[in-house]
């Protein structure tokens, strides 16, 4: 399991996204905007998936916390 850093970090992105979201994040939901949302099981803290957001290569992915 990673180390949780949920309470440091804002933004993620491509091999780091992908390895963090599968060994410490659970999907949980889809939002209205069709992006899968993550949870943290320690702090609850919520994480939205971007595939190919603008500024970053094809098939990048991003996660962004969710403001609360």
């Amino acid at each position: 399991m990673e180390t949780c850093r949920c309470e440091v970090l804002n933004v993620l992105s491509g091999p780091l996204a992908q390895d963090y979201a599968r060994g410490h994040l659970e999907g949980t939901r889809v939002d209205g905007l069709g992006r899968q949302v993550h949870r943290c099981p320690h702090t609850g803290i919520e994480w939205s998936e971007d595939r190919n957001p603008d500024g970053y290569a094809d098939d990048a992915m991003v996660l962004r916390r969710v403001l609360r």
